[in-house]
């Protein structure tokens, strides 16, 4: 019994600090709801809490609730950020954690994501402000050759022409789509002037799909529908 305990303080440094009241509750919140934890997240300071926490968190994530704390990047561009390990089958398991928790990116918010980091991101730069209405025009101008598989491709619609009606559900889309970047901690979004800022963190759906963004071009010219 004593030697359980004496572990548990080990591992569990992070619950002796003082700034554990403040930020852990928030921590856990932001974690178990797919936030990403990066250098501009808020509160302040909370950012500097995880980096100290890091291992500690790291065990006891793993030991309670069978998921992994990830760290990826460097610096300024280090964040934080909750990962599953994969069965045998391929499968994710994703641990003890509610299913009202668990968010999954609809295919349509994908594809956004895909054009925004081939259009943004390719050269590693983040922190740049962007807008809504640029990022469309940039689509409309970039894509102009495959318009009608684009809106295919996003809209699920299969008609051979497209419409003021097609390009409002473009729109729609693509706000939706950074709403949820931004609340998963991708971006800043600011959805009264359309201003949007990759953040760190964006760079992990390019590293999960790197080849799939980098020949966006291409999967868009092949669609069908």
């Amino acid at each position: 019994m004593e030697n359980d305990y004496l572990q548990e303080e080990v591992n569990y440094a992070f619950f002796s600090f003082p700034e554990t009241k403040e930020y852990f509750a928030k921590v856990d919140y932001y974690l178990k709801n797919n936030v990403h934890i990066q250098k501009q997240t808020r509160p302040a300071g909370i950012f500097q809490y995880v980096r100290k926490a890091y291992p500690g968190l790291k065990e006891y994530y793993r030991d309670l609730f069978e998921f992994m704390l990830t760290c990826d990047g460097q610096g300024d561009f280090e964040y934080f950020f909750i990962d599953f390990e994969q069965d045998e089958n391929g499968k994710y398991r994703r641990g003890n954690i509610p299913l009202l928790n668990r968010r999954y990116l609809k295919d349509a918010y994908l594809v956004i994501g895909f054009l925004m980091l081939n259009i943004y991101d390719l050269d590693g730069q983040v922190e740049e402000r962007h807008t809504l209405d640029g990022f469309l025009r940039i689509i409309r101008e970039q894509y102009e050759n495959y318009h009608v598989n684009l809106v295919r491709l996003l809209t699920k619609n299969d008609s051979e022409f497209v419409t003021d009606a097609d390009y409002n559900t473009i729109t729609a889309i693509v706000r939706s789509a950074l709403e949820e970047f931004y609340t998963l901690g991708w971006i800043y979004f600011d959805s009264e002037s359309g201003e949007f800022e990759l953040l760190p963190s964006s760079r992990r759906l390019f590293l999960l799909y790197e080849k799939e963004i980098r020949n966006i071009e291409e999967i868009i010219r092949k669609n069908h529908g």
